[in-house]
């Protein structure tokens, strides 16, 4: 719902936004006009709802999330100068639910138990059936219990000047954050089976069998991570940015801008939060809970990021003496704080403050052992009494002085327009990203035995990693003109990290916490080759077109069109790894322990198939402590994509016009694979998994007025 109310005899509709730094735009033609006023007023609201699906029904769920958001805004300009001020209020609520939440205690029905025999979760919104992870087959996952309600409200300030060949941007913002949450990713428990308790008397990891461990009711490793009670999540942000666009010369325009933001990490409002306190510098000898405010530390237990200054260059230059070339460039920096909302979840998820329990059957250097089912008295966890007492020192750590990751990216693009409209672009664009995002989960090793001395299943969080990306462009471009428009663009890039995650919190648990320099590797998202494009072609038939202009035949045959988009690219990089190797589960990082690389055995010699998909002899078991085989070395499948679309425009009159369109996505019904499991000892290791959507048609009519 919305309402504009202009006011005065010059008055004009808002034409701006929030404070965002983004584009100056032109000069307005109303610039010299005397005093102008306008007011506006939006409302949105949004529900969805949907079904999580499970293989088992089951282990499936709902979830459902109602939106509100609320906008006013005020704008006065006076000559050459214009404020926009803007307040928003946006509020979201959702939950996600199983079969169980709020109804059967299922796993105190099925005997699995919390400390003393109680119920394994006191609270019925976290009620539900605990995961089962086994290292060579897929397990079982419960829909998990979750309930947020997220707020924010804003106030903005934009005010423009256009001072000769300059136009002028001041503007700056302010948000009040609220997060307010009950759940997590696994409320309910999971239990992980590696093969431990069945493994022959040599100690062979490979011999163990996970589905008999399962059936003895002996896990390797049980985990919880169940909240107490509701968090409430509070933060604070400003920015403000200074621009100018200048026009320095009739065939040179210039566009400098600076921008200031300051992201405050969250605080809880009650002071429930903590995290490991360690020694990363020493190489983590010690590990001490530290709840919100304890050991000198703030209140969100991270030290605020105070020097975000993201400096903001371009230029667009038209050439002297060649016609029709414009040669554009831009640099400019972006911070990214996804990070400080990863901290205080897992922070507020940290005992005293939740149930949380990480337990291990490990030896006294931390490495898994199966002793306790070899004494007289087993002590052994399982399904039973798999969560014995919560712990009282949690499982996450992060760098109270955590730097904010951010990214400088650059573009350098020459555009020529050629003979029948055709325009061609040459593009270069690269980007840097630095204090990236690493998670390490420090253990005891040979050459550093006095690492975690405690055997504490813990991961650290810091900033540290580096990206590189690369790409040249080429785009070609035939303008609407004789009812036919063509687009063609190809790119080659190469992106390169060591980071756990970029452009936010790191989920992936780095390999070796000593050997960063190891994950080194092709970015999850590096594509080499990419072709894409679109087309139209507008049927030559009806009144001002080429054949039948006149006629019953002309009305039936006008305004047809037929156009589509066609995109082929080379795979995204997979990385192999185990599911939940023995000795990876005991470091407390099941799913990072990569394979050792066969040196001289090409990974794509044979694959390229279904039922092989790369050269899985190309990988081989760690002779070590850890595998040699680098992150993403596996080119997955491809892209063939195209749509096309049916189109009818039926004019009924000057300003009304209905529209019929018929459209098909992947219309040739290609086999798009999709999936390959790229986890090492499983039966399938190798072989594509899924495929992508087959043909699906869509009919959409349209009337505009």
């Amino acid at each position: 719902m919305r309402y504009n109310r202009s006011l005065g005899a010059n008055a004009t509709l808002p034409t701006g936004g929030r404070g965002g730094g983004g584009g100056a735009g032109r000069r307005s033609q109303n610039t010299n006009q005397g005093l102008r006023q306008s007011f506006n007023l939006n409302y949105n609201w949004s529900r969805s709802a949907s079904d999580n699906v499970n293989i088992f029904p089951q282990l499936g769920g709902k979830s459902q999330s109602d939106s509100n958001s609320a906008q006013v805004g005020y704008t006065i300009g006076y000559h050459r100068i214009t404020s926009i001020f803007n307040v928003n209020w946006n509020r979201s609520q959702s939950q996600a639910t199983n079969f169980f939440t709020s109804g059967t205690d299922i796993a105190t029905q099925l005997g699995i138990l919390g400390p003393g025999g109680v119920a394994l979760n006191s609270s019925p919104l976290n009620y539900g059936l605990p995961g089962i992870s086994m290292s060579t087959i897929s397990g079982l996952s419960q829909a998990q219990p979750n309930f947020s309600v997220s707020q924010t409200l804003s106030a903005s300030e934009v005010l423009s000047w256009v001072k000769g060949k300059h136009n002028l941007r001041f503007g700056g913002d302010y948000r009040r954050v609220h997060r307010d949450f009950l759940g997590g990713s696994n409320a309910t428990g999971s239990f992980t089976f590696t093969g431990l308790f069945t493994e022959d008397a040599a100690g062979d990891q490979t011999s163990g069998s996970p589905i008999a461990d399962f059936l003895l009711g002996l896990p390797q490793s049980s985990s919880i991570d169940s909240s107490i009670a509701k968090s409430y999540l509070r933060d604070n942000v400003f920015d403000g940015y200074a621009q100018d666009d200048w026009r320095a010369k009739s065939s040179l325009t210039l566009n400098l801008g600076l921008r200031w933001e300051f992201f405050a990490p969250y605080t809880e409002k009650y002071d429930h939060l903590a995290f490991v306190s360690t020694n990363p510098d020493q190489g983590f000898t010690s590990e001490t809970e530290i709840s919100a405010g304890g050991a000198g530390l703030p209140g969100a237990l991270v030290y605020p990021y105070r020097r975000a200054f993201a400096p903001r260059v371009g230029f667009a230059w038209r050439v002297p003496k060649f016609k029709e070339m414009t040669v554009r460039g831009s640099y400019g920096m972006n911070f990214t704080v996804g990070q400080y909302s990863g901290f205080a979840t897992s922070m507020a998820h940290q005992p005293p403050f939740a149930n949380e329990q990480t337990n291990e059957e490990a030896n006294a250097s931390g490495k898994g052992s199966s002793a306790c089912a070899q004494s007289s008295t087993p002590t052994c966890f399982t399904l039973a009494d798999g969560f014995p007492a919560p712990d009282k020192v949690g499982n996450y750590a992060v760098d109270p002085h955590y730097q904010l990751p951010y990214v400088q990216v650059w573009n350098l693009d020459v555009q020529k327009t050629l003979r029948w409209g055709i325009v061609v672009n040459l593009g270069y664009n690269g980007s840097k990203g630095s204090d990236l995002d690493i998670r390490t989960a420090p253990r005891a090793t040979p050459s550093s035995p006095n690492t975690d001395p405690g055997n504490l299943i813990f991961t650290y969080e810091q900033a540290g990693a580096y990206s590189r990306f690369n790409a040249a462009t080429v785009r070609v471009n035939k303008r609407m003109s004789g009812g036919v428009s063509l687009g063609a663009n190809y790119q080659y890039g190469h992106s390169i990290d060591d980071a756990g995650s970029v452009g936010g919190g790191g989920s992936v648990v780095s390999q070796n916490w000593q050997d960063l320099g190891a994950e080194e590797g092709n970015s999850s998202f590096d594509i080499r080759h990419q072709v894409s494009g679109t087309y139209a072609y507008e049927l030559p038939f009806g009144k001002d077109k080429r054949w039948i202009t006149t006629g019953a035949a002309s009305h039936f045959l006008e305004g047809f069109s037929i156009s589509g988009t066609y995109k082929f690219a080379t795979g995204s990089p997979l990385t192999p790894s185990y599911q939940a190797a023995v000795v990876d589960v005991a470091r407390g990082t099941a799913g990072t322990l990569r394979p050792d690389r066969v040196p001289g055995t090409s990974i794509t010699a044979g694959g390229g198939s279904l039922r092989e998909w790369f050269n899985t002899a190309a990988y081989a078991a760690p002779a070590g402590l850890y595998g040699t085989a680098p992150r993403n070395s596996i080119t997955g499948p491809g892209t063939v994509s195209n749509s096309m679309a049916l189109s009818k425009t039926l004019q009924m009159g000057d300003t009304r016009s209905w529209e019929f369109r018929a459209t098909a996505s992947n219309v040739f019904n290609t086999v798009q694979y999709a999936g390959v499991n790229t986890s090492d000892g499983t039966p399938n290791f190798g072989q594509v998994t899924s495929a992508g959507q087959m043909r699906a048609f869509q009919f959409t009519t349209r009337f505009r007025f």
